[in-house]
């Protein structure tokens, strides 16, 4: 457990969002902190991946190609259905 001192201007702005979204505090407070903790994570992760970036770059018409021709192959074969 931990404990957040907030100006009062911020406990005045928790509790009102709270109230209009039909939750506690401290339902708000953790879902605002679980939010902040996701986005670093993810940002951590992209920053890891940009470290592998060749700088490639495949155009967006050319996978949907790719992705059209892999769905054909696949429903030429699965059995046609009884």
């Amino acid at each position: 457990m931990i404990t957040v001192k907030l100006s009062q201007k911020a406990e005045k702005l928790l509790a009102e969002m709270a109230r209009a979204s039909g939750r506690t505090p401290d339902q708000v407070a953790t879902e605002a902190i679980l939010e902040a903790i996701e986005d670093w994570h993810d940002a951590e992760v992209a920053n890891e991946r940009l470290k592998d970036d060749d700088g490639a770059r495949i155009p967006l018409d050319e996978v949907m190609r790719k992705v059209e021709r892999r769905e054909i192959e696949e429903r030429r074969k699965k059995p046609a259905a009884e």
